[in-house]
Order: C-alpha cells, then sequence, then structure tokens
C-alpha cells in the first residue's frame, strides 16, 4: 500500500480501515470526522443485544443501553480522534496509515444518566497530543442532545520505529 500524499487522504484510508473492521460493522456503528481530531462516532439504530445489562432489571429496563456499549463507543470515538489528530502532523506525511499504532492506557467514563432510545452518539475531541502520548475527551448523547455520559483517556502512541527516528 502506498503512503497517501495529504493529511485528508490519510485520514480517508484510516477511515476506510476502521470502518471495515469485523466488531465495528457487527455492533452497527458509523464514524464521521468533523474536524482534525474530532470525531463523531454514531449508533444510528440500537440493536436488541446492544440493550440492558448488570444494573438493569430487562423487563423493567428493556430500553436502557448497556454501558459496555457506550464504553466501547467512547474508545472509539476518542481514539479515532487521536489518530485524525496524529495524521494531521507533518511527521505523518511519510508514513502509511495502518503503519501508525495506538492503544488506550486509560478511559474514564462518568454515566450521568440512563441512555434510553434508540439513536446514540458519541463525540471524541483532542486534548494534546505528543509523539508518544494523546489525550482526549468527549460526551455521550441521546438522539434529543442529552448528555447520558462523559468520558476522557490516556492513550499510547507507537510510530514506526524507522520513521520517527527519521523524524526526531
Amino acid at each position: 500500500m502506498s503512503t497517501p500524499a495529504s493529511a485528508q487522504d490519510r485520514i480517508a484510508a484510516w477511515k476506510q480501515k476502521w470502518n471495515e473492521s469485523t466488531f465495528l460493522k457487527a455492533q452497527g456503528l458509523e464514524v464521521e470526522e468533523t474536524g482534525v481530531g474530532r470525531v463523531t462516532v454514531r449508533l444510528p439504530q440500537v440493536q436488541p443485544s446492544q440493550l440492558g445489562g448488570g444494573g438493569t432489571d430487562n423487563e423493567l429496563n428493556s430500553g436502557v443501553l448497556n454501558g459496555g456499549v457506550i464504553s466501547y463507543m467512547f474508545d472509539g470515538a476518542l481514539g479515532w480522534a487521536i489518530m485524525s489528530a496524529l495524521m494531521d502532523l507533518p511527521e505523518a506525511k511519510e508514513i502509511n496509515p495502518s503503519d501508525l499504532r495506538q492503544f488506550t492506557i486509560n478511559l474514564d467514563i462518568t454515566f450521568l444518566d440512563a441512555a434510553i432510545g434508540s439513536r446514540f452518539e458519541a463525540h471524541g475531541r483532542i486534548v494534546r497530543v505528543s509523539k508518544s502520548t494523546a489525550f482526549a475527551e468527549g460526551d455521550f448523547v441521546d438522539a434529543n442532545g442529552k448528555v447520558c455520559a462523559t468520558a476522557k483517556g490516556i492513550w499510547r502512541i507507537f510510530w514506526p520505529r524507522n520513521k520517527l527516528a527519521a523524524a526526531s
């Protein structure tokens, strides 16, 4: 695979890879970059398997989205916002987006209200990005814009070794 030339091309290549993930497809998630370092992950239609959980009585609260789904959407939204910002850095110009790796060090979620409904969005945005660590935050909203949860997290960045040495 050749290295995409512009930041937008690199971001588009990463988005294609992200959207091809089997797990993401199985969850019915969609991603939209709303600006460099800003991303929305959508769940356009909640599935019955995504409802309820350990803290809910399924008969009484069957319309409550499972916290694990919310957590996964936050992990994707914040991580994708970080990747979007990284792809815009000058150091990323010479690399293939598939060669840049990241993983979640910490994801802190505060659940503010029950997530009840059929459509949700997780918004992720960059707080700070360096060559080795990134910080992001976000909010999780229902179809009416009610904030059901907030998150903040820290990610570790792994640049391709030969490219990082050249960029330093």
